[in-house]
């Protein structure tokens, strides 16, 4: 059941075209902002490196980085202010950042990058520690030995469009993942992002109660796994995303999870809904606990899962607490119920999918099992398509409404 490399393509690009007019748009005010100084970089320009143009920038100033390949890392030891940001951005294609230590970020805030890349980086990509109000817009990291972008105790930021591959070189012992969510982060919305061929997981968020954290419209395959994770962490939500791939047969296409790491030894309040995920080596979808803790209050709603090795769902752990729900999932590997949850609407085996090898899970006209039978109790106002649900007499069962 699993697809080939042309139809992982094909699935790739579906998705990553499936944005509503609304999330279409890019950050405002870039590039650039319209106020502050422009300072430039490279041939002909008034800096020859990032790091000095960096090192002469104040709040409000743009950095306008001519196409390229800049060497030594990017350290920056200033800070743009409210309403005031200092915006990196790569002019005529990318700018890319090569050095050993990456992008280093802590304690900076009100910044912007866009159209540049981080490569190369014997530690991290990108490494913010209390920071805030970043945005990385049309942004890359191509290779790190730990992880990639890697926020800690980092607040107000937008990752849109990104491109996150290679990191993680030096395997499990490597530090944090791909993209690194944690440790009292809050307030971040990662979007339209792809994460793939990675070391370690993907997107990971991890050990933050209350971190107001939304994961959507992104396509995260072909890591070790799990393609997006979420450790011991409360209110975030997983949506509108594609993944598939996963390496290592203990990691899940989605999972969601308590590891003895957690102080708080408990995740609560997670949403997963509109998402694919399929060709996994494990499952679609793992909930467990490592030794102790407790899941709670978690929604997995209207997702499509498929050709997964282990099955659509794996449960490990039996601490579970308040409300959970298993609602308007299609399980293409076999149908599933767990007694912690209240499970209904969902549809077991292809419900009559268009096109499953080549990656499309939409459902045709005729899938008496799903078009219209699904509940609208929970059920999301729009589909992984982004068009508004129901469509017809009622709700789809599944990622996308037809």
């Amino acid at each position: 059941m699993g697809l080939t490399k042309t139809a992982l393509a094909t699935v790739l690009a579906a998705s990553l075209l499936a944005v509503s007019p609304a999330d279409a748009a890019p950050c405002p005010d870039v590039p650039p902002p319209a106020s502050g100084r422009t300072l430039t970089v490279g041939p002909g320009g008034q800096y020859a490196t990032v790091q000095a143009a960096a090192d002469a920038a104040r709040p409000g100033d743009n950095v306008k980085i001519a196409a390229g390949t800049y060497t030594g890392g990017l350290t920056i030891k200033k800070s743009g202010a409210p309403g005031k940001y200092i915006t990196f951005y790569g002019d005529g294609g990318a700018a890319v950042i090569t050095g050993k230590n990456g992008l280093a970020l802590n304690d900076r805030s009100w910044l912007r990058f866009t159209n540049v890349t981080v490569a190369g980086s014997s530690r991290f990509g990108v490494y913010a520690y209390q920071a805030h109000d970043l945005v990385f817009h049309k942004f890359g990291i191509d290779g790190s030995q730990d992880g990639g972008l890697v926020l800690l105790d980092t607040a107000n930021a937008v990752i849109d469009g990104c491109d996150i591959r290679g990191t993680n070189a030096r395997g499990t012992s490597a530090d944090h993942e791909a993209m690194s969510l944690g440790e009292g982060s809050r307030d971040i919305e990662v979007k339209h992002c792809r994460v793939h061929d990675n070391g370690e997981e993907g997107i990971d968020v991890k050990y933050t109660e209350n971190a107001r954290i939304s994961i959507h419209d992104n396509v995260s395959s072909n890591n070790r796994g799990p393609n997006i994770y979420v450790d011991s962490a409360s209110g975030v939500e997983i949506y509108n995303n594609v993944a598939s791939g996963t390496k290592n047969n203990t990691k899940a296409g989605i999972a969601l999870a308590v590891e003895d790491y957690s102080e708080t030894r408990k995740l609560d309040n997670v949403k997963v809904y509109n998402n694919v995920s399929y060709g996994n080596a494990q499952a679609g979808l793992s909930i467990w606990v490592e030794s102790t803790g407790v899941v709670s209050n978690v929604q997995i709603i209207n997702n499509t899962f498929y050709g997964n090795a282990q099955g659509a769902l794996w449960f490990g752990g039996d601490e579970y607490a308040g409300v959970n729900i298993l609602r308007n999932n299609i399980y293409a590997e076999g149908n599933f119920t767990h007694p912690a949850f209240t499970s209904d609407h969902n549809v077991a085996g292809d419900p009559g999918f268009v096109d499953p090898r080549a990656g499309d899970f939409h459902l045709k006209p005729g899938s008496v099992k799903a078009v219209d039978k699904g509940s609208a109790t929970g059920a999301p106002a729009f589909d992984l398509d982004n068009r508004p649900r129901p469509a017809g007499a009622g709700h789809d069962i599944g990622a996308y409404e037809m």
